[in-house]
């Protein structure tokens, strides 16, 4: 069984009322054509295909810090979707103060994808251009936050 973690990483600015959440740009090579896809924003996250006897708590940890370079110390489940009998999706909502380490400052290469330097992004505007397969999870932090 597989299954897809990512993780909702937010801060909340009180100087200027804004909550923000940790996001990726991502450019994946298409199998179709061989090129790479435009830039999409997503969350920091991935699958556990190449270890299936990872649990999902150890995918999220894993691809947070593969991704971002920060190490989780608590979160908290927000969102679940079973797309077939032997794949299930989840988000994570971690408050960025529970998180250790500092962010990567850098591109990085996975198989051919590229990911660049974590960033922070407006809740409120996020929604716009979050690649679609993430916004369910976003939709339920907005939710669990108190700011749908």
């Amino acid at each position: 069984m597989t299954h897809y973690t990512c993780a909702i990483i937010w801060r909340f600015l009180p100087k200027d009322q804004e909550l923000e959440f940790l996001v990726i740009d991502y450019r994946s090579i298409d199998p179709s054509t061989g090129q790479k896809t435009e830039r999409q924003v997503k969350f920091p996250g991935g699958t556990n295909t190449d270890y299936l006897d990872e649990k999902v708590e150890q995918t999220l940890f894993r691809e947070v810090f593969e991704e971002t370079g920060l190490v989780v110390q608590e979160w908290k489940e927000i969102w679940k979707q079973e797309v077939n009998p032997d794949h299930t999706k989840y988000g994570f909502l971690v408050n960025i103060d529970n998180c250790q380490g500092g962010l990567r400052s850098h591109s990085i290469s996975d198989n051919g994808d590229e990911i660049g330097p974590p960033y922070w992004f407006s809740a409120k505007t996020l929604g716009r251009v979050l690649f679609y397969s993430h916004q369910p999870a976003y939709l339920a932090a907005c939710r669990a936050l108190g700011v749908l």
